[in-house]
Order: C-alpha cells, then structure tokens, then sequence
C-alpha cells in the first residue's frame, strides 16, 4: 500500500517565502516541527539564523546540480525587524481565505510606501543642510529607506506567490507539502554547541546497520502521510553521508522494495524522496543494473513527461539519470527511452530544466555517441549550439569537436553540415532585441572551432562552404552583425589590438602613436628581451596554427570581403575597425606567409585599380581607404620596429642579424673613425678625465664611445697609454673599491651593467685590450670574491660579496654579465682558466641552497663555444635541484632553434644547435615530468 496522497496549499503559520522555498540537496526534505501552539517553527520565525543551515557534515552528491541560476544574497539590516519574522504578521498570514491574505499584503505595502516617501522628504531636507552635521542622521535615513525599498519587493513578490496560488489552488482543504524541502529548524544558540557534541557522540557510537534496519522498517508503515516518509527518507540520506561505505552492503532485496514503493506514491514529494536516497545508494554499475530491475526507466520517464509545476519530482529525476554517468560505464545502463525523454525536455525552450538536460546529452555525447545518435539526439545538440539560448557553448563545442577528432566517431556526422546553424545565423536577419547576443554566443561556437585541428578539417569539407558563408557575411551592413564578425576575426587570427586602437577607432589621427610607441617600450623588460629572442628564430607552432587559419581565411576571400565592407560601413568606428583588421591581416600575411604568396596580397590590387579610374564614383572612396591602410600599417611598422630594436638594445649582443636602430631614436651611436682631436674631446665630454664621482660621468656618451671609437686600435691605445679613460672604467667596475658593486640594483642602474658588458667585449677586440685586461685588477678581484664562495678556496669572509642580500639589493649580478661576455671569446676563457674562476663555477653548481647564484651564474654564461660552460650547464641539468634543472632545460631553447646557415658563425650556431638537442633528448630521461 502506497502512502496517502495530501492536498495542496499553504500550512498555517508559514510565510510565501516559506512556501516557494527551493528544493535542493543541502536543504533536505525534511517535515516541520510543530511548536505549543500549534504553528510550524522555522528557522526565519525563531530568527536564529540564516535559512538552509545545517551542523550535518555532507559533500555534493554524485550528479547533483542547481536549476536555477540564482543566488541568495543577505542582507542585514537591524533598523526594523523583517515583517516575514513578525509573529503577529505571521498570525494575520496563517488566518482567514487566500483574498483576506492578500488585503494583508496590500496594507503592508502601503503602509511601507509611506514609509519610504517620508524618508525621501527627510533625505532630500538634510541633503540641503550641512553634511558634516547632520552625516550620522543621513546615514540613518538612508538604511530606512533602503530597508522600505527591500520591504516593498518582497511583500510585493509575497502579493504576487499569493496572487498565483490562489489560482492554482484546488478546492481540497489539505496540501500538498512544499515546505516539507527545507532543513529542520535550527536550536536555540544556547544549545547549539551542547547539542552538537552530542550528536557527535551519538554518531561515533551508532550502529550504522541497526539505524538503517530500524529506518527500513518504518518505512513498512501504511497510511502515513507524506511527511512521514519525507523525514525517513532524509534519514536515509544523512545516514548515508555519515557512513559512506554503508551502501556497499545493502540488502536490495528489501531496501528496492521500499524505495520501489515510494517511486509509486501519489505524492510527488514522497517520489522525489525516492529518488533523492536511490542516487545517494549508487556504488556502481551492479548496483545501477540492480536500480534498473525495479523499473526506474518507466517510472522517471513517467516524471519528466509531467507538467512543468512537478518540479521537484522532475528535478530529483534528473538529477537520478545524471548519478549515471559518475559511475564508470553507467552511461551503458541508460536506456534509449530515458535519451528521447531527455531530448524531448531539451527541445522545449520554455523549460526550466532544458539547459541541465542540454548539459546531460552533451556528456552522453562524449561518452557513448552511438546512444546519443541512436536516440536522435545530435540535431537536439546542434540546435542548441546554434540558437544562442544555451549560455555554455563551448562546452557544447568541445563535445562536437571531441567526435569529429577520430575517425570511428566523425562517420556518426553523416551530412557534415550539423554544425552549420553557428554560421547561418550571421547571414539572418535580426528578428529581436537578443539577436546581438545570439550572434555573440555563436561566434563563440566559431572561434573555438577554429582553434582546434579537427574544427579546421570540418570546415574545410564541401569546399569551405562554411567559411565562406562567414566571410561573406562582412558583406551585409547591419552594424550588430558587422561589429561581432569583426570582433570574430581579430579573435581567430589571435591578433591582440596595439595600444593606441582605442584612440583610432574613437576617431583620433594616427599622427603622435609612432612617438607615444617609442617612449613606452623604452623600458622593455626581461620577458619582452626574451620574447624578441624567441621571434628572432623559428616560428613556434601557434604561429604555424594561426598561419593555416589566415591561409584558409584568404582562400575563402577575407581581403576582398574586407575591402567591401570598408567602403560600405555603417558608421565610422565600423569602418576604422575594419581599416584595423585589414592592417593587421597585411602585417599578419607579411610575417607568417612565404613572399611568394603574400606579395600579391600586399598591393591591393582590386583597391588600386579602382583608385586609378579617374571616371568612377568609387574613386574617392578607394582613395581614402588606401590612405587609412597605409597610415595604419605604417603605425604597426614603427611600433614592431621599436619594440625590436628596444629589445636588442637589452640584450647587449653585437649579433649581425639584429635589426638596425631607427631614426627617431636619441643618438646612441658614434662612429669608429674619428681623429684624435675629435676622440679627446669624446673623453672630456664623457667628464671620465675630469672626475673620479662615477655620478658626474656622462652614461649616455661613455657606452657609444666603448661600441664605437674604443673598437679602433688607434683609439683604444690613445686612451690606455695617454690617458686615464680605460683606467677609471675599469677602476669603477673593480669589486673592492665597492662603486659598482654598493650600486642598488634599479631599473636606471642597470646602464652599468651595460657599458661593463660593452667594455668586455671592446677590450676582446684587439690585442692591446685583451692585454690590458688580463693584467688589470679587476678579474683577478672578481675570482677573489668568487673563491669566498668555494669551500676548496680556503678563503672566508664574514660578508661575501655575493650574499644573497648583496645579489638581490646591487648590481653584483652583473659581474657574470661580464664574465659571460668574457667566456663567448676563446682569449677570455684563458684569462677565466688562469684565474680559476671556471673551477669556482664547478663549485658554485654544487652549492647547497644557492639557486639565485647559480641562475645568475647560468643566465649569463655564453654556451656557444664547446669548453667548459657547456660542461657545467649539462651538470646543472643532471644534479642540482628541480628548479634548476627546470630553468637550465629552459635555456636550451634559444640554442636549439638556430636556423642552419653556410657562414662560419653560422656553422658554429648550428654546431650549438645540435648539441642542444642531444643535451634535450638526454634530458627527458629526467625523473620530473615538468
């Protein structure tokens, strides 16, 4: 015998907001408690604390979800007490019909609309007054009118649930128990922490099997009412939370039949109950062919196919079918039927439960596609994908994609054109206000097929149809349309829009940005450094990627749709955006393409020979298209070109591939050809000769003499012998006189490190230099505060000069700069061997706890040449900390992607380049997978 069937309507004693409260897996299906006098007692009445707490420790249960996308915020508002909490208000709502209810509402509503009024009057007269006198009663009135306002929705929501209700109403006096889905109340405080620890000691003590036999067993009583089985029900369940394993050893021998008779109940409560406890006994697919014997698929499509106001029962048996597929292969255990009843709900866009079964069948798609096709579902899928309603559409994408990437599940898309809805939409006419956002979400669905290899070979079938309908779509002048398909492209070709695009499109010239361009990437940084340095060799594989998709989007006629919809766009910041992206596409064409392909593309040949037409209309029009292009490709031209050069500047490398300085750019450059008259009034400039304060020294003359007129032979030994110039430079640099080693370590300051790096390399240039430099004090004091760091040394120092606080705080790290500079020239590695510094650096590898010094160390050396920094790099890889052995790896990559050239030095970067490789390819046998 099944339970009884109750009656629907409100209990007395219970607000709306009570009434209409959500039914979910936190809340529980619990029954009211009744108070002495007869009324139900809730957690908002007693006003002891917020709705839905709960001391019961639980986790989400497997497929568990929300249906509806809302959140509850509170609010606290202590100037007058909630009329929902209001026992006398409750009496008036408990008592009398549906209509003597809503005149109660409507009073109230009155009455706080006065309310509100006055406290406007009072607001707008104290605004006129002094602020700072009367701040404390502005901010009083101001909480009173904000809780008026919060008053008034909610009693106007109340009105509106009372309104609805009694229309649905039947004429049965009982109920139906909604308010049976929500937590039990909750303790007075001053029980809470005793009743806490008492049931704590109640569940370690409890017998799991006697509770559950004892809870099996009242569930055999007959003509119960709902609530009854209700509150067994969620007995179950929180059982089941406390012992997990219990499920395990389940008797469905009579647990099945119990739950069998509540999925029979007339109540849908007692149903969604049912369902609730069978997804939380689920262990796996034995226990889910044991569920299906007792004939779950006729009974929960028996709920889905229920009329939309059976949400809770709906809702519990969708969230039953989905527990499926968190078991392994529980997807093999859903029948078709329970699939069509699925789609069916998912066509319905009205339906509150449509994107959670949207959601399901996509899962199902990636885990059995055959069901899914089988049971007719890809059209469902691929209607949602396209008609904008679904607010995920990528997830719905990944699974579309996910199909189409083997070749055993792309014969399930049998036409090929199952995904040509996202595109048919930009050709459509607008029909409503959400056109823009149905647009938006599709162009979603395209862009993250293009990202993937297996969207690209699906738009390539029937000869780019696809991609023809969006490119040709540019064509159409409905500004929505235009704006997203533009937005689209910049997104696909994965084009990030210069700095100065906001003031283009906003209508500004393109006049200052070359100048404005510079003076921001005067201060590239290291990761810009190294950006640069990764470009200046081989493509990676997104740009390889991002090259297809432009090949492809000029297949399908992208410069020609674009050149159209120039001339007829809509307004003027559709136009210069088009102008942009026409720029940018150029640009894009110019770097990634072979020469022979772009070359045709860079003269705009349909644009020009229009121009040239002195007869035609369309000549004007062509002509300022062509101006706006060229302007902007000019403005992307000195921006790269800046950014380049600033980069190069950094590194401090004469390589011969870097590309020369611009003319905009302050005189850093002084020839090596100069007289001696002219070379001595360079070094009294400089302030060198004048001075022994290296803050007076000219910085920005002393570089371009040591790069330019110091590479003379002539020059260089004028200033050795004749002079103190070289003397002083080198003084400055020497440790212990601590002027560039107390130096802070700034952004400005690293000007020193620069011209010490320059200095270096000018010495290594000729003879004189190279002699110099061996007998000057300053190699032989950087060994000596090397060797306070090796243990074999036998030299000590209670503050090494290479501290950790000294290599964070100054410039000491720029000492391996030099000593890098000295090591990329055989002569320098003799003078390194003859100080030992490179049996130092075998021993700073090996220093425990002294990761900083050995990346300074490792940054800075030159591994071009085959001795000793190669040796120490690949023992870095092999024995020194992960970290390390991360960031050595690392630092193969810029020697490994040398292009193969004929010259001597580029046999020798191809040499590197190979020793690169076989050093990577001995690396992966590294125990770390990173």
């Amino acid at each position: 015998m099944t339970p009884p069937l109750r009656a629907t309507g409100p209990g007395p004693g219970l607000s709306s907001t009570q009434v209409e409260a959500p039914t979910t897996d936190s809340n529980g299906l619990l029954p009211p408690r009744m108070g002495k006098d007869a009324r139900s007692m809730s957690a908002v009445s007693l006003g002891l604390g917020p709705r839905g707490q709960s001391f019961a420790v639980s986790g989400p249960p497997p497929g568990s979800f929300s249906s509806e996308l809302k959140s509850t915020i509170s609010r606290t508002d202590t100037s007058r007490p909630e009329l929902a909490s209001h026992i006398s208000f409750k009496e008036e709502l408990g008592q009398g019909t549906s209509e003597q209810r809503q005149a109660v509402f409507k009073e109230r509503i009155e009455k706080e609309t006065k309310i509100k009024i006055g406290s406007e009057n009072l607001l707008e007269a104290l605004n006129s007054k002094n602020a700072k006198q009367t701040k404390d009663q502005r901010l009083r009135v101001e909480s009173e009118l904000n809780t008026s306002n919060r008053k008034i929705a909610q009693l106007k929501l109340d009105l509106e649930a009372e309104i609805q209700r009694s229309k649905e109403q039947p004429a049965s006096p009982g109920s139906r128990l909604p308010h049976l889905f929500r937590p039990a109340p909750i303790r007075s405080p001053s029980r809470q922490a005793a009743s806490i620890d008492e049931s704590e000691s109640d569940f370690e003590s409890e017998s799991p099997t006697f509770v559950l036999a004892e809870i099996l067993q009242a569930l055999e009583a007959e003509g119960r009412q709902p609530d009854y089985y209700i509150a067994r029900a969620n007995d179950l369940v929180e059982l089941f939370k406390r012992h997990p394993t219990l499920k395990y050893d389940l008797a469905w021998s009579i647990f099945g039949l119990r739950m069998q008779t509540m999925l029979l109940s007339d109540s849908r409560e007692v149903v969604a109950a049912g369902y609730r406890v069978m997804r939380y006994a689920i262990t796996d697919r034995n226990s889910l062919q044991t569920i299906r014997a007792l004939h779950t698929d006729y009974l929960v499509i028996l709920a889905l196919v229920k009329e939309s106001k059976a949400s809770v029962e709906r809702e519990q048996a969708i969230k039953f079918i989905r527990a499926f597929l968190d078991v392994k292969d529980g997807v093999r255990e859903i029948s078709h039927a329970v699939v069509r009843v699925i789609i069916s709900v998912a066509e319905h866009s009205d339906d509150r439960l449509r994107s959670i079964c949207v959601l399901t069948l996509a899962e199902i798609l990636i885990r059995a596609p055959s069901l899914l096709v089988e049971s007719g579902g890809l059209s469902t899928l691929a209607d949602a994908l396209g008609d904008g309603n679904y607010h995920a559409p990528e997830s719905l994408t990944s699974a579309f994609v996910n199909i189409m990437d083997v070749p055993s599940r792309r014969k399930l898309l049998r036409s090929g054109y199952e995904l040509g809805l996202p595109f048919a939409s930009f050709t459509e006419p607008p029909t409503s206000h959400l056109h823009e956002e149905k647009l938006k979400a599709n162009a979603k669905v395209i862009a993250a097929l293009f990202r993937s290899w297996p969207g690209i070979i699906t738009l390539s079938m029937h000869d780019f149809v696809a991609v023809r309908s969006i490119v040709s779509a540019l064509c159409i002048t409905v500004a929505q349309s235009r704006n997203v398909l533009l937005e689209l492209f910049f997104d696909i070709l994965r084009i990030k829009p210069p700095s100065w695009s906001s003031s283009f499109l906003a209508g500004r010239r393109l006049t200052t940005y070359g100048r404005v361009t510079n003076m921001k990437t005067e201060g590239v940084t290291e990761p810009s450094q190294r950006e640069h340095e990764d470009r200046s060799g081989k493509r990676n594989l997104v740009e390889h990627f991002t090259a297809i998709i432009l090949v492809v989007l000029l297949h399908a006629g992208l410069l020609q749709a674009l050149l159209q919809a120039q001339k007829d766009a809509p307004n003027l910041a559709s136009r210069r955006k088009t102008t942009l992206l026409l720029g940018e596409v150029l640009k894009l064409a110019d770097q990634l393409l072979p020469s022979a392909w772009s070359a045709d593309l860079q003269v705009l040949p349909d644009l020009f020979s229009t121009a040239s037409k002195f007869v035609t209309e369309d000549r004007s029009e062509a002509v300022n298209a062509i101006y706006q292009v060229d302007s902007v490709n000019r403005t992307l031209y000195r921006s790269s070109a800046s950014s380049a050069f600033q980069g190069t500047n950094q590194s401090g490398t004469n390589d011969s591939t870097t590309p020369a300085r611009p003319a905009d750019t302050p005189k850093t450059q002084i020839s090596t050809q100069v007289d001696e008259a002219q070379f001595r009034s360079l070094m009294l400039e400089s302030q060198v000769l004048n001075s022994t304060n290296y803050t007076k020294w000219r910085w920005d003359l002393i570089q371009p003499m040591i790069e330019g007129p110091l590479l003379n032979p002539k020059r260089l030994d004028e200033a050795i012998k004749a002079t103190k110039f070289i003397h002083r430079l080198c003084g400055f640099f020497r440790p212990f006189k601590y002027r560039f080693s107390d130096v802070k370590n700034t952004k400005p300051n690293q000007r020193y490190v620069r011209a010490g790096v320059a200095l270096v390399r000018s010495l290594l240039q000729n003879p004189e230099g190279v002699k110099y430099l061996a007998e000057n004090k300053m190699l032989r004091q950087v060994a000596e505060c090397l060797a306070q760091l090796d243990r074999m040394s036998g030299i000590v120092s209670s503050s090494p000069l290479f501290s950790p606080e000294r290599l964070a705080e100054t410039l000491v790290g720029g000492y391996f700069a030099m000593l890098g500079a000295l090591g990329s020239d055989p002569k320098g590695l003799q003078m390194m061997e003859r100080w030992k510094i490179i049996n130092m650096f075998y021993h700073i590898i090996e220093l425990p706890g002294r990761d900083d010094l050995i990346r300074a160390m490792l940054s800075n050396l030159d591994f071009t040449l085959d001795s000793h920094p190669r040796i120490i790099l690949s023992k870095a890889m092999t024995s020194c900390s992960k970290p390390i052995r991360i960031f050595s790896t690392r630092l193969l990559r810029k020697y490994a992607i040398h292009t193969v050239q004929t010259s001597e030095v580029g046999a020798a970067k191809t040499r590197s380049a190979e020793w690169a490789i076989r050093l990577l390819v001995t690396q992966l046998y590294d125990p770390e997978i990173e």
